[in-house]
């Protein structure tokens, strides 16, 4: 209806308005602009346009474009009125200099992100007024085109221009996120703090240090930074928002979670549901904590009722991948296939999917349509480096496991093409020139390779299977042993480092030192069964009774197909 009145009130203006001169026709243009009556605006420029081009009314429409969306003619209307500049405002550049922040403004919009940086600095160049709102938009295009150090310069220079408090609290949380994508933790966690020092209420500069710090593992800081954001957010008693609220309550669900406490992150999300009962992520994420508290069955009821609130095929398809990835951990890969067969049918575009299914069938021993899926991954994934690699070294495991050594050969060569460092690869090519295809040159060439590499990366587990491989297994089990010395206080890596001691001497022959520690990585708490049932390292214990022994007694979950 609005649209209707606002129509029918242009077209009288064609008939109602007497004869006026082009400038007072932009004077009533500006103040139908001011009055956000933007289609009037634009008509009354059409009017002045069609008595006189002039500058002023092309830089009146192209605002009011700007402001409807209309990117494209207002950069056109803005060009001209750069064109016909002189001849209204002559050497004033105050208008010229706003004009070219506005088109930068425009093409950062449209995500033009180089164009929008170049007209900014024209608007400089021109000495627009707001020096500190242009290199924090250019800063933000610099931010947006992956150029941190360019966007972190750019925001210096912007808080150097700056004096209100709230706005140099903002910047200085954009550096702190430049600092993050720079891997500068340190730098970052100062600067949010500065952040906060000129904003206590700030409580995104809290919730992105709270996010950084839990994924840097520092969670006891991360989950004092979630409760004060949530603290700042509940006293605002702004009802807008309650779904940034529900947001911070499921970090903080999800830190309690990565520190065991397990029932006080339940409590956490009850906060959230109340808040909004309908958003599929609070049950997402309960589903989470309720898997690493070993509750499947739970966690499924919490993955379901996340599926049915989501609507969305895209999103729907993700919670399916979710829950498929935890029946997997399980070893129970004949729900995992169901669910991620359901995340394919809803979204049968993403290679991800497939690639996933991949490595289930792997793990089923199903090589033909492992293979079959990285093959469909890959075509979907045609101009994607990255997944390309990876599913090329997926697909050579695949190959190797059937028989197809050759395959995997060319397979694990196409990957070094994209990472010639891959110390991993050479390794792999290692054994595979030595176990399957019989030839020591070759097997000896690529481990001798493969160690120098590994040394340089700092690899020390590979390093020690290349040692094993190439007959110097004194010196790879001192290395390994002092390793897991080293990390006994590291509860992740030292269950790793007891893992792969197994392996190393169940790769030797020595059953009784793989079983033993075998069994410490199990009272340590490796629980990646996937792994632990398919670790072509451990074949030899496998074959053993004890084996099942130690599987019975540390609750590992029988393989369902």
């Amino acid at each position: 209806m609005k649209h209707i009145l606002i129509l029918f009130a242009i077209l009288l203006l064609s008939h109602s308005i007497p004869a006026q001169d082009f400038d007072e026709l932009n004077n009533e243009a500006v103040k139908e602009r001011n009055n956000k009556n933007y289609l009037i605006a634009i008509e009354l420029c059409n009017q002045s346009l069609s008595k006189k081009t002039n500058a002023r009314a092309y830089s009146i429409r192209a605002n009011a474009y700007y402001v409807l969306g209309n990117f494209e003619s207002a950069i056109s209307d803005f060009s001209s009125a750069l064109t016909y500049y002189n001849d209204y405002y002559g050497s004033d550049n105050k208008e010229r200099t706003i004009i070219y922040y506005l088109m930068g403004r425009c093409r950062q919009k449209q995500y033009k992100y180089s164009d929008a940086i170049s007209y900014f600095n024209s608007a400089l160049t021109y000495n627009y007024s707001k020096e500190g709102d242009v290199y924090w938009s250019i800063g933000n295009c610099y931010y947006s085109m992956g150029k941190y150090k360019e966007a972190d310069e750019a925001y210096q220079n912007a808080i150097s221009k700056f004096s209100d408090t709230n706005g140099l609290s903002t910047l200085y949380e954009n550096r702190a996120d430049c600092k993050i994508m720079l891997r500068d933790y340190e730098s970052a966690y100062s600067l949010y703090g500065t952040a906060i020092t000129y904003n206590a209420n700030n409580y995104s500069a809290y919730e992105q240090r709270g996010k950084y710090k839990n994924i840097d593992g520092k969670y006891e800081d991360a989950l004092a930074d979630y409760s004060k954001a949530i603290d700042i957010l509940s006293a605002s008693g702004n009802a807008s928002g309650n779904d940034k609220l529900t947001k911070l309550y499921q970090s903080k669900a999800n830190v309690l979670g990565n520190l065991d406490r397990y029932s006080e992150a339940i409590l956490v999300l009850d906060n959230a549901i109340k808040i909004d009962p309908n958003d599929a992520w609070n049950y997402q994420t309960a589903a989470g904590i309720y898997n690493d508290m070993k509750n499947h069955d739970q966690a499924r009821s919490e993955y379901e009722k996340a599926i049915t609130l989501t609507t969305g095929k895209i999103s729907k398809a993700y919670i399916y991948y979710y829950r498929s990835l935890m029946e997997r951990g399980i070893l129970n890969f004949k729900n995992s296939l169901a669910d991620i067969n359901k995340a394919i049918e809803l979204n049968p575009e993403s290679g991800f999917y497939f690639k996933q299914r991949s490595v289930l069938h792997g793990y089923k021993k199903n090589y033909p349509a492992a293979i079959k899926d990285c093959n469909t991954a890959l075509e979907l994934y045609t101009n994607d480096s990255l997944n390309t690699a990876s599913l090329l070294w997926l697909r050579a495991g695949h190959k190797d496991k059937s028989g197809d050594y050759n395959g995997a050969k060319e397979d694990y060569n196409a990957y070094l093409k994209y990472y010639p460092e891959s110390h991993d690869t050479y390794y792999e090519l290692g054994r595979l020139f030595k176990m399957r295809l019989k030839n020591n040159d070759l097997a000896n060439a690529n481990f001798a390779k493969a160690a120098r590499m590994a040394l340089k990366a700092e690899d020390s587990s590979t390093y020690c299977y290349i040692k094993i491989w190439s007959g110097e297994k004194e010196e790879a089990l001192k290395m390994a042993l002092e390793m897991a010395e080293k990390y006994k206080d590291d509860k992740y890596r030292y269950k790793w480092q007891l893992h792969n001691l197994a392996c190393y001497y169940s790769t030797l022959g020595n059953t009784v030192k793989g079983l033993e520690y075998h069994e410490k990585s199990m009272a340590a708490g490796f629980d990646d069964y996937p792994h632990l049932v398919t670790d072509r390292d451990l074949e030899l214990l496998m074959k053993l009774p004890q084996w099942k022994t130690i599987l019975a007694k540390y609750k590992v979950p029988v393989v369902k197909n």
